[in-house]
């Protein structure tokens, strides 16, 4: 029996088990090796949301009839394998006038095509690597995702300029990831 909606009845409350906070995680984000520099370990304090973490949980499903009786069973295969991560970033400049998270994003950008000139890039030269750690307040990690590898797949957030507005620049990135690996306390594994 589950007993009377009471503290002393909550296993929860009596083990003071902690909810998880949305706000708890850190992205580090490993550029190509051709851009990689000193502003790097930068770009993990100018995160403010990430989403597109996948959640690869069932893999849908296909139907038989014996004639009106229908009978389902799981799909054959995945509906997908990859990941589409958006991260949003707030941009700032610094002593020397370089608004550095938008000059790697687009440095980034630029190895895949570059509208200036024209180059196109071979993949081994445009990939990095993404990863997300989720934590408690203590900051103990109890998920973890490792995207490798990751490119940028759709253009910047564009600057609208506007007099009257005081807002701030946010730049949004789009990424495609092919592959990754997650780890989690207390999965269960079949």
């Amino acid at each position: 029996m589950a007993g009377l909606p009471h503290f002393d009845n909550s296993t929860a409350a009596t083990n003071y088990y902690e909810p998880i906070f949305l706000n708890q995680f850190e992205v580090i984000i490993n550029l190509p090796s051709s851009i990689q520099g000193t502003n790097d370990g930068l770009l993990v304090e100018h995160v403010t949301k990430i989403t597109g973490l996948p959640e690869l949980t069932g893999v849908g499903t296909v139907e038989q009839f014996y004639k009106f009786a229908k009978r389902t069973f799981a799909a054959g295969q995945p509906k997908a394998t990859d990941a589409q991560l958006k991260i949003d970033f707030e941009v700032n400049l610094n002593d020397e006038n370089d608004a550095y998270v938008y000059n790697m994003m687009r440095a980034w950008g630029d190895l895949t095509f570059d509208p200036l000139n024209g180059r196109q890039g071979l993949k081994k030269d445009y990939i990095g690597s993404i990863k997300v750690v989720i934590f408690n307040k203590a900051q103990e990690i109890f998920r973890e995702f490792n995207f490798s590898p990751a490119f940028l797949y759709n253009p910047l957030t564009v600057m609208d300029l506007e007099y009257k507005s005081d807002g701030l620049y946010k730049l949004s990135a789009n990424f495609q990831c092919d592959s990754f690996r997650e780890s989690r306390i207390g999965a269960i594994t079949v």
